[in-house]
């Protein structure tokens, strides 16, 4: 009898029907057009973008910077079907919103599975389905193609190319010097995101929100913003899945939704700002291991009496991380999760022992 592992290679290697595919899953992706109120009178859709149906009560999930600021919705299904949808709540250090449905119809709801991103590899099959094309929506004058090109619904296909976890600036960079107010998911994939998947299936502007699948159907991530790249190429990223399931979950049974936070400054020092000290400080000046660079006010680093230019030599009990791979564990982490590190400083070796409490929504850098 073959093992979990044999029965997924198999998987993979079988060739995909993408008809197939498109169809099985496409009822579930939406057409999301936010509503904003210009006046007590009158309202506009300011943009247009994508989301998924995750379940039979009508909530569908998109990007913040695709519905984040507006408390309603229109949503367009591939049928045709218009119908409306309140934000619940944002999530943009995730570029994840969640909206419900106002009058859902549950035997005209497809929501479609979400996956397990943890276990996505390079390689595997990335299907994007969304609906690209002209920011002002649906609603316009579709007479010139030169301005408009909106479809309601596109599939495209390659692979997931990569998993980002360094902090590079690059996702901040490019949007402080392509596009107004972009700048923002840059610094929050930055700051608090993991990791995130670099794709290569095309994906354009109205595409955002939409879902990411998997060979099986299943969403793996969300498909968040892209650009163009040298040689014709293009290069696009998407928000694990995994971090909007456990919003959604989060938000629905609790109300909230946090972030595990310590307040070290392990990666590099807080005055480094931009792109070019960055790579200067961590390729020439950056030593060896584990140091606490600095520490927050009133966190638990300042709390369990770390200070700057403490080394840390273990972490519970085993020997300590790069600062990117340890500010990935504490980020995946739960909150009021144990850290017991050992410390050296000057001629004194000791431990302190701190735990995990929610990121302060004042606290916008690169402590972990």
């Amino acid at each position: 009898m073959m093992d979990e592992d044999e029965a997924l290679q198999i998987l993979r290697e079988r060739p995909i029907n993408v008809p197939e595919l498109v169809e099985k899953v496409k009822r579930g992706v939406v057409v999301v057009q936010p509503v904003e109120v210009v006046s007590p009178v009158a309202a506009e859709v300011t943009i247009l973008g994508s989301g998924f149906v995750i379940d039979k009560e009508g909530h569908i999930i998109t990007n913040a910077h695709v519905a984040g600021k507006s408390s309603a919705a229109q949503i367009v299904f591939s049928d045709g079907r218009s119908e409306r949808a309140t934000l619940v709540a944002v999530a943009p250090y995730y570029d994840t919103a969640l909206l419900k449905l106002d009058e859902p119809e549950p035997d005209k709801l497809f929501p479609v599975p979400l996956g397990d991103s943890s276990e996505v590899r390079p390689g595997e099959v990335a299907l994007a389905i969304g609906s690209p094309g002209a920011m002002e929506g649906f609603n316009i004058d579709r007479s010139d193609p030169l301005e408009y090109w909106g479809l309601r619904q596109t599939a495209t296909m390659r692979v997931v190319s990569g998993r980002d976890t360094d902090l590079t600036f690059e996702v901040m960079q490019h949007f402080y010097n392509r596009y107004q107010g972009g700048a923002q998911f840059g610094l929050s994939y930055a700051v608090n995101l993991p990791y995130i998947f670099r794709t290569q299936a095309p994906v354009n502007q109205g595409n955002s929100g939409g879902p990411l699948f998997n060979r099986k159907g299943e969403v793996i991530a969300i498909n968040t913003w892209g650009r163009s790249m040298p040689v014709a190429q293009q290069t696009n990223w998407s928000v694990p899945i995994n971090f909007a399931k456990n919003f959604v979950v989060e938000v629905l049974e609790h109300k909230r939704h946090d972030i595990p936070w310590l307040g070290i400054h392990c990666i590099f020092p807080p005055n480094i700002t931009d792109v070019e000290s960055f790579l200067e400080f961590r390729e020439l000046m950056r030593p060896e291991g584990l140091w606490v660079l600095a520490v927050e006010e009133e966190s638990p680093a300042a709390q369990a009496g770390l200070q700057d230019g403490d080394r840390i030599l273990s972490v519970n009990g085993q020997p300590p991380p790069t600062p990117e791979d340890f500010r990935v564990e504490v980020l995946l982490g739960e909150i009021g999760e144990e850290y017991v590190l050992g410390i050296v400083r000057g001629n004194n070796e000791f431990e302190v022992k701190l735990y995990t409490v929610p990121k302060p929504a004042y606290v916008v850098n690169f402590s972990v």
